[in-house]
């Protein structure tokens, strides 16, 4: 079951994943590998980030993950909040923040778990 696992950046998410499922073995970061690489994967991280990726390659976000839905099914997937705070004045940086948000709409519908991680505490908020 997808597992989807949101807070900000620093706060234990990770941490709490593998105090769910154990260490990962088949580990995707969005930081440093290419947004194909969540195929596959136990457990994704930094989502934020692969949507940057995926704009600066002038792909559309959505589209990407909901054709790979199905290989997510069972994957556990880590994001960063990012939509707090002030509104940057930067276009594509706007952009970036609302796609992340639409992103996380997406997923957490398509989960059948959704959890908020807060200084290291959990609060669940779907399943």
């Amino acid at each position: 079951m997808m597992h989807l696992i949101l807070g900000g950046r620093y706060m234990g998410k990770r941490a709490y994943a593998e105090s769910l499922y154990g260490p990962f073995k088949a580990l995707c970061d969005l930081e440093c590998d290419p947004p194909e690489a969540v195929e596959g994967a136990e457990a994704v991280l930094n989502l934020q980030a692969g949507v940057r990726t995926l704009l600066v390659r002038g792909e559309d976000t959505q589209a990407f993950f909901a054709a790979r839905l199905d290989s997510l099914r069972d994957s556990v997937l880590i994001g960063d909040e990012v939509g707090e705070g002030i509104v940057p004045l930067d276009a594509f940086e706007r952009r970036w923040r609302d796609e992340v948000g639409l992103l996380y709409q997406m997923l957490a519908r398509e989960a059948g778990k959704v959890d908020r991680v807060w200084a290291g505490l959990a609060s669940r908020l779907k399943g």
